[in-house]
């Protein structure tokens, strides 16, 4: 082959390669911003894990549907992360910023120092006793045995009632416990309620102790994360995925 021919052909092949470049420029990936999220993940129909150790539930579709609905709409890439711990660790976790956000069915404390997100389902404590129990009232809980949540509200809406209480670090503790009888009540969330008392072990009285919303929370002062964390609970609530997973879970749609 001739030295002319060499150099043709070296020409026509790096026209094509620089022709294939033009025509099929990279796109440049979007920068990555990793959000961890705080969990408790016994709190059934919420946060609670299968028979594979793996966390499912409202929330943790909620949070699914967030990442989605940023990645598709933001200049920014947004990845969410769990990081299971007890409940009452939660906001101590945000405040010394080991965590951004707290996602585990948190409803409205005024002690707790956090920014507040706008709600996302309608909530109330509730009364759980096992079933066939003597107490068939909330009026009848006053000086009984009532076990609630170490941090949550149940805790001051049992007092409001009249109950002994105690405080469980643990959801599914509590409702172990109250299948035992050591107990004569527990107070916990609706959502919560209505799930265990599916099983026909419970029954939830009539009437609602603290009618209450769920919020996500973040460290007090950083506005910018709950501005984001509203954009995205603004939008779900307007799509009709929102729907179908209240009525999936059983929980209570905000109005």
């Amino acid at each position: 082959m001739s030295k002319l021919l060499k150099m043709g052909l070296a020409a026509a092949m790096a026209a094509t390669m620089v022709g294939c470049s033009n025509s099929e420029p990279a796109t440049e990936d979007k920068d990555t911003k990793k959000i961890t999220i705080g969990i408790s993940p016994d709190y059934e129909p919420y946060e609670s894990l299968n028979t594979d150790n793996e966390m499912v539930g409202f929330d943790i579709d909620m949070v699914d549907w967030f990442e989605n609905y940023l990645n598709e709409n933001e200049e920014t890439s947004y990845k969410f992360e769990f990081k299971q711990m007890d409940f009452d660790n939660i906001v101590t976790q945000i405040q010394g910023d080991q965590i951004d956000l707290g996602i585990s069915g948190f409803t409205y404390d005024e002690d707790r120092k956090v920014e507040w997100s706008e709600p996302y389902l309608g909530s109330a404590q509730v009364a759980v006793v096992p079933a066939g129990s003597d107490i068939t009232s909330i009026d009848q809980l006053a000086g009984k045995s009532i076990a609630a949540q170490t941090g949550a509200t149940g805790e001051q809406a049992a007092k409001d009632a009249g109950g002994e209480v105690t405080g469980l670090k643990n959801v599914q503790d509590i409702m172990n416990a109250l299948s035992a009888n050591q107990y004569d009540a527990a107070v916990i969330d609706s959502g919560v309620a209505k799930s265990y008392a599916e099983s026909e072990n419970f029954t939830v009285l009539d009437g609602v102790l603290m009618d209450e919303k769920n919020y996500i929370i973040a460290k007090e002062g950083n506005t910018d994360m709950i501005d984001l964390i509203n954009k995205c609970i603004e939008a779900f609530i307007a799509s009709d995925d929102y729907a179908k997973m209240c009525e999936e879970y059983g929980l209570t749609a905000v109005e």
